[in-house]
């Protein structure tokens, strides 16, 4: 083995010559990602690939794992399966309509499931991702819907702050005291 300052330092990327190593930088900012899936291999095959990218992945096996885990995190993305634990994909849309209106959502779903997907646009999933998983195009998809939840935030806060700004109504009685 060669020793020195020229020697091939052995990374976590050697096992995956498809990949290329992306050395991060301090100042990178990490895209948080919530997994809802009963499955833990595949949450840890996706957390070690998407790992090196950028992309923190954490693990839900549950809505309320799922809920505490976008409430924690502040995560942008919710990769929810098809059917887990307590529910399925159409029951985690509602939670977050209700609790996190600004995260999106993938569904991950095998083709088989082609004919049960057919209205995952319209309940408000934002894309499918397609098993066996092509990763660039994952890490693609993903990294397009946090920059569309950033967005939707950035516009949201603007909204806010815009209507602070705003005078406050003024009532007849203070027009014109004793009046009314």
């Amino acid at each position: 083995m060669e020793s020195g300052p020229r020697a091939k330092r052995r990374t976590r990327g050697d096992f995956m010559p498809n990949q290329p190593l992306r050395k991060r930088q301090p100042t990178d900012p990490y895209i948080d990602c919530v997994v809802l899936t009963s499955f833990r291999s595949e949450f840890t095959f996706l957390r070690n690939v998407f790992g090196r990218s950028g992309i923190r992945m954490h693990h839900a096996e549950s809505l309320d794992q799922a809920d505490f885990l976008l409430t924690v995190t502040e995560s942008t993305v919710l990769l929810s399966d098809v059917i887990f634990v307590d529910g399925s994909w159409q029951h985690a849309l509602s939670v977050l309509g209700d609790s996190h209106p600004l995260v999106t959502m993938l569904v991950i779903a095998d083709p088989v499931d082609k004919p049960f997907l057919r209205d995952l646009f319209n309940r408000g999933a934002c894309g499918i991702v397609w098993k066996p998983f092509q990763f660039e195009e994952v890490r693609r998809l993903i990294r397009v819907v946090h920059e569309a939840s950033k967005d939707r935030r950035a516009l949201q806060a603007k909204k806010s702050s815009h209507l602070a700004t705003l005078p406050e109504p003024t009532r007849e009685e203070d027009l014109a005291p004793g009046l009314s």
